[in-house]
């Protein structure tokens, strides 16, 4: 394992600064994309373009991660995994400052600052390895709270900054103010770090970390919770308002209030899950929430719609910092985490992005949502499965055969 990079006589205040850093950095991951959601309309108007096809940059973000991460190993390899975060912090600087340039710079902005953001999501649990070596997994969890912050202020800000500025392209493009702040942080910090050892060719590629059983299972686990997240994200307001009765402005409460839980439960999980060698306890109680608030919505949804999106948003909130976690307990060295990380993302967010589909035309197919419930219940199995072999105490190896964790 690499030894944690603090150590010796820093002092407890400069160990604590690589870790503001990255949280500073992780804040500016979602906010950018989440906030278009919300001002569509606001958007259609002031580019007199028609929504449906501004609705397809709500997905261009998980595609770009899925087709961007794999992308970010070799990165790190040739420029060091902090410089590499930079990059990636830079990139998404320079979309969220191209958007304002009318239908033209508002999508190529959009797919620059996603590639951007899918560097910094793969790279920044490998930054934290770097520093902090084997009790990385608090810093982790901090970043991923951050980045449930990020989601929540860029989607409920959107509306405000857009009023605010009387133009929905300019209130986007405030998020440029602390991604510029990022920026400056993240580059002080890469100025004191050592610049990548070796060549980027030496490195194995990003598919090989995938010949391994543990690291398909994270993988998997990784890219069921987040299929489950983004599909009752977008459409779970609609479940509660069809299936419960709920009133439009209730359900988008609730959503948000479940949505929010992802931040203490980001706190609190890397750390107590890292302290023992298997999770599959953690596995087991994080995807029993998720598969009650599923099968509730399917079999009694009015009888108790805020428990049902509540234990939802318990369960899903916990998942994902769960899965960054496993990234970290089940590789061996920075890079095998940059690579598990690049992985794990790469098919994840593909992954994900075929959720939010699928119900919805089945939605639309059948005019309910109980199917598309039945199918989140039996992807929960896969999920459980998966998650129950990732939790196991071996680490990911490109040799044969999986080492156990001494």
């Amino acid at each position: 394992m690499t030894p944690p990079r603090t150590g010796r006589s820093r002092p407890r205040w400069g160990a604590l600064v690589p870790a503001a850093v990255l949280v500073l950095v992780a804040l500016c991951l979602r906010g950018p994309f989440t906030g278009v959601g919300p001002v569509l309309t606001e958007l259609s108007a002031e580019l007199s373009v028609p929504r449906a096809a501004l609705a397809a940059l709500t997905s261009v973000p998980l595609v770009c991660f899925g087709l961007v991460a794999p992308a970010a190993p070799a990165l790190a390899a040739r420029l060091g995994v902090h410089r590499a975060v930079l990059a990636g912090v830079l990139a998404l600087a320079v979309g969220i400052a191209l958007r304002p340039a009318g239908v033209v710079g508002l999508c190529a902005g959009t797919a620059l600052l996603t590639a951007g953001i899918a560097v910094a999501n793969v790279l920044v649990p490998a930054a934290a390895r770097a520093e902090y070596g084997d009790r990385s997994a608090a810093a982790v969890g901090a970043a991923v709270a951050s980045m449930g912050a990020s989601a929540s202020l860029g989607a409920g800000l959107a509306q405000p900054l857009a009023t605010a500025t009387g133009s929905a392209l300019t209130g986007l493009t405030l998020w440029l103010a602390p991604v510029l702040l990022a920026v400056a942080a993240i580059a002080l910090l890469a100025r004191r770090r050592p610049a990548a050892p070796g060549a980027a060719a030496a490195r194995p590629p990003v598919a090989a970390v995938l010949r391994d059983r543990v690291a398909l299972a994270v993988t998997l686990f990784f890219g069921l919770q987040s299929l489950s997240f983004y599909t009752m994200l977008s459409w779970l307001a609609d479940v509660l308002e069809t299936e419960a009765g709920v009133a439009p402005v209730t359900a988008g409460g609730l959503v948000a209030a479940a949505a929010a839980l992802g931040v203490p439960c980001a706190l609190l999980v890397p750390p107590l899950a890292a302290r023992r060698a298997g999770q599959a306890g953690w596995i087991v109680g994080v995807g029993v929430p998720s598969t009650v608030a599923i099968a509730g919505l399917l079999l009694a949804p009015a009888a108790a719609p805020a428990v049902w999106a509540l234990l939802w948003g318990l369960g899903t909130g916990a998942a994902f910092p769960l899965a960054m976690t496993l990234v970290l307990v089940r590789t061996r060295d920075v890079a095998q985490t940059g690579r598990l990380s690049a992985a794990a993302q790469s098919a994840g967010y593909l992954l994900a992005a075929t959720g939010p589909l699928a119900v919805g035309l089945l939605y639309d197919t059948v005019g309910g949502w109980r199917p598309g419930l039945v199918l989140l219940l039996v992807l929960q199995a896969g999920q459980f499965a998966a998650g129950l072999v990732a939790a196991r105490p071996r680490l990911v190896t490109e040799a044969r055969r999986p080492e156990r964790v001494r």
